[in-house]
């Protein structure tokens, strides 16, 4: 029906044409990712320098750039999508080719040596399948390892792991704005809760928690806070951060805590990027079935104690702050993302997961 020649000759400028058009995608793919991270650099540079402003109350904007900087981070979806299909369809449209024009022009292998010929047309394939995952990852860069030292997720702006690693950033400034408060509830009850409250959310940390009743201690947490929000039921995006967050830490017998009206609660947050740690000082005060701070918390850093995390095991280099049972329950702790706890007797094998969910009000 036509010409082989002609036809060998309109299958390859096809091709030819394909490929050329697939590389154009390539580079509207890199430039428009070229324009997101220059953005997203900006609005990371405005967030980092927010670490200066350490006396004044800056949540809401820290809150508003998290979310900005989502919003530039995500590629549309849609327009995602029609460029995923169209890189789909034309590299299969070129692999058809090849195997339309070769298969036409077949005439067997002579010798074994004649296998090395596909070669190059393997590696050309593979060629192709990793450019397709290359710019799908661009496109879609949550969930890979690739996009993420160049434009890190907006979930680790909330991570106090990831900021510690930044030179020019206070870590004790952010966590500033994190608002941390400590309540217990139902203090007549047989169990009263114990909540860390956060304004917003900073999480991935190491943290050891001590309440004491005139220097009678009550109460000991420690192990990894870890937040997991569920993606936006109506646009299934994923939440960066949030606030009013209420960290559940564990529970102890309410008789504990009768015959005082007053305690003090030392907090120590443990950053994977320091190697000392961020000391709060909470003085609490009962009203009446629940125990409420009394006052802002003092906030500082402990170089009293030297610690290091590696390999997500807890190792405590030197500690001279004389801090009740720290040695006895994280000596050997691992970072799991979960939470411990034990009340009086304090041993090792009184120690208990508290499982209660982390949640919002």
């Amino acid at each position: 029906m036509f010409d082989s020649q002609s036809y060998y000759r309109v299958l390859a400028s096809i091709v030819a044409a394909l490929t050329t058009l697939l590389g154009s995608v390539g580079i509207f793919v890199s430039l428009t990712v070229q324009r997101r991270v220059e953005k997203l650099q900006d609005i990371l540079e405005e967030f980092l320098d927010l670490s200066y402003h350490s006396d004044t109350n800056i949540t809401g904007t820290i809150y508003k750039l998290i979310e900005k900087y989502q919003m530039h981070y995500l590629f549309p979806d849609t327009p995602g999508r029609t460029i995923l299909q169209y890189i789909n369809l034309t590299i299969g449209a070129v692999v058809l080719s090849w195997a339309a024009i070769l298969a036409m022009g077949f005439k067997g292998f002579r010798e074994a040596v004649g296998v090395i010929y596909l070669f190059p047309l393997l590696l050309s394939l593979g060629i192709l399948v990793f450019y397709r995952y290359l710019l799908k990852n661009a496109i879609y860069p949550f969930g890979n390892n690739m996009m993420s030292p160049l434009i890190p997720p907006p979930v680790h702006l909330r991570s106090v792991s990831f900021l510690s690693r930044y030179v020019n950033v206070s870590v004790k400034s952010i966590l500033r704005q994190a608002r941390l408060r400590i309540l217990i509830k139902n203090c007549s009850d047989k169990a009263a809760r114990v909540i860390l409250k956060e304004e917003l959310s900073f999480d991935d940390y190491f943290y050891y928690m001590l309440i004491k009743g005139r220097d009678e201690p009550v109460f000991v947490s420690y192990g990894e806070v870890f937040i997991l929000f569920r993606d936006e039921p109506v646009t299934g995006k994923p939440i960066p951060v949030a606030k009013n967050v209420n960290i559940p830490m564990g529970y102890l017998p309410g008789k504990d805590l009768t015959g005082y009206q007053e305690f003090e609660a030392r907090f120590f947050i443990f950053p994977r990027g320091e190697k000392h740690p961020i000391e709060y000082i909470f003085s609490l005060i009962r009203q009446g079935n629940i125990i409420l701070m009394s006052g802002e918390p003092e906030i500082s850093v402990n170089y009293m104690v030297t610690y290091h995390i590696e390999q997500e095991k807890f190792q405590i280099i030197e500690e001279n702050a004389d801090i009740p049972f720290f040695r006895d329950f994280v000596r050997k702790s691992v970072l799991d993302k979960k939470r411990y706890a034990c009340s009086h007797p304090f041993k090792p094998e009184n120690v208990y997961e508290c499982e209660e969910t982390i949640y919002i009000d």
